[in-house]
């Protein structure tokens, strides 16, 4: 039992000084030294000061706590923090990357609640996965998976349990390399097919029943299949392609097989596809790669509204499928990369270009390999909005010295590119950087107001 004898002790009343309130005052010693002194006049003049800054007290806090800001403006500072993580020129700590994951850091969700609700979409929208936590990301969506299903949902219930892979916008697996199999990444898609936006395709473990679960994925409007090292059939490929009506961008695997059959399964209408066009309507960025053969071309037409195409290891293509390609699109081009190799062009396959796509481009990338000097100095060749211009070069011997700095020079000159602002050159195009001609070519682009870069 306590000693109900022994004196209470008394402690002396004080005031501490709490941020965004004030001074604050122990209410409870005060009550205690009222009751035990409240015959000294001098301590009723002091309770009565401490009285008056406790109701001060209390007031301002009643009224502080109603100035709590809407849930809409904490979403809107938590996106304006989370882009400003990811901007190289306001963020100099931003980690380099190559996924397309954003950066979204985790000590967010711990200042209160209302911050860890609002931050756990935003966690699982752009996942960085690396080989490190990939197994753990996917054990993660299975126990949530589980555990949301036994949960009864009763019809009076307004708010139902959220499910994390839902969240899931974008999946970037291109740094996943040898850690997971192809049942896993199946598993993951049909998780995640909900509301998957964007998903690009790891190096390994993507075949055949990986590509049957991504039929599911009907909102999909980028994929990305060009680091799958697995070949891949084309003609079960491009039905699963057909029914993604909102795909905007797509990249075909390096490695396919199975073109003539499509090819011959189409013509044939063995295989069907929606208004009979085997390509998604609404496609703008489209990568060509892979065994695509000249027959393909010719029966299976590209889209018309593309804005923006690259060609690459494309063995089997010639100038005369490029230029049918370029003859169907080239008025709506945006951008157009050519990238090594194109085993199949010869040296000057790729002089016309501009003729096809000369309005719109705004951008282009073009191999030394299969051009000549009459890239530049033919007359024909005008393109008024090109802003940006890559020469690139495979560096073999007998590619060496084929377009001099003076071909480039003539074109600025003429005014066949009055909007070209940036030059990338290869280094392996073997030009001499101290030469006078390449000073020449520097001044010139210099009084147009561009500049000049030389890469590797």
């Amino acid at each position: 039992m306590a000693n109900k004898r022994r004196p209470k002790k008394t402690v002396v009343p004080y005031r501490k000084y709490v941020a965004g309130v004030g001074y604050v005052t122990n209410t409870k010693t005060v009550k205690e030294f009222s009751s035990l002194n409240g015959q000294d006049p001098l301590f009723d003049e002091y309770m009565e000061d401490l009285s008056t800054d406790i109701s001060s007290v209390n007031i301002n806090s009643k009224t502080n706590s109603n100035h709590v800001l809407p849930m809409e403006l904490y979403a809107k500072i938590l996106d304006y923090a989370i882009d400003f993580d990811n901007d190289e020129d306001f963020n100099p700590k931003k980690r380099d990357q190559e996924t397309k994951a954003k950066i979204v850091y985790k000590d967010y969700a711990l200042v209160c609640k209302a911050f860890y609700y609002l931050m756990i979409p935003r966690l699982y929208n752009t996942p960085h996965l690396t080989s490190k936590n990939f197994l753990k990301f996917i054990q993660v969506l299975d126990s949530d998976k589980k555990m949301k299903r036994n949960i009864k949902k009763n019809k009076d219930d307004i708010l139902q349990p959220y499910i994390l892979s839902d969240f899931v916008n974008t999946l970037d697996l291109s740094m996943i390399i040898q850690s997971g199999k192809n049942s896993i990444i199946s598993k993951l898609l049909r998780r995640c097919s909900a509301n998957l936006v964007e998903f690009i395709a790891p190096q390994t473990s993507f075949g055949m029943l990986s590509l049957t679960t991504l039929k599911s994925c009907y909102n999909l409007e980028v994929l990305n299949l060009q680091l799958v090292a697995e070949k891949v059939d084309l003609n079960e490929l491009f039905p699963s392609l057909n029914k993604f009506k909102k795909l905007k961008s797509l990249a075909l695997p390096r490695s396919s097989f199975n073109c003539d059959l499509l090819a011959e399964n189409y013509t044939l209408r063995r295989i069907s596809f929606d208004n009979d066009a085997i390509w998604p309507p609404n496609l703008e960025d489209v990568t060509l790669s892979g065994n695509l053969t000249n027959d393909f071309i010719d029966i299976c037409f590209m889209p018309v509204n593309l804005k923006k195409l690259t060609i690459s290891h494309c063995a089997l293509l010639d100038d005369v499928s490029i230029y049918k390609i370029l003859d169907r699109c080239g008025n709506t081009l945006e951008s157009i990369h050519f990238q090594y190799p194109l085993t199949k062009l010869r040296s000057d396959s790729l002089d016309n270009v501009l003729r096809y796509c000369s309005s719109s481009l705004k951008e282009m990338s073009i191999l030394a390999d299969n051009i000549s000097k009459y890239f530049f100095l033919d007359e024909t060749h005008f393109a008024p909005n090109l802003e940006t211009m890559n020469i690139l070069c495979s560096g073999s011997l007998s590619q060496l010295n084929k377009i001099h700095p003076d071909d480039i020079t003539i074109a600025l000159v003429e005014n066949r590119f009055p909007s070209l602002k940036t030059l990338n050159i290869s280094m392996r195009i073997g030009w001499d950087m101290n030469s006078d001609d390449i000073e020449d070519l520097i001044t010139v682009f210099e009084d147009q107001g561009g500049s000049i870069y030389m890469s590797y």
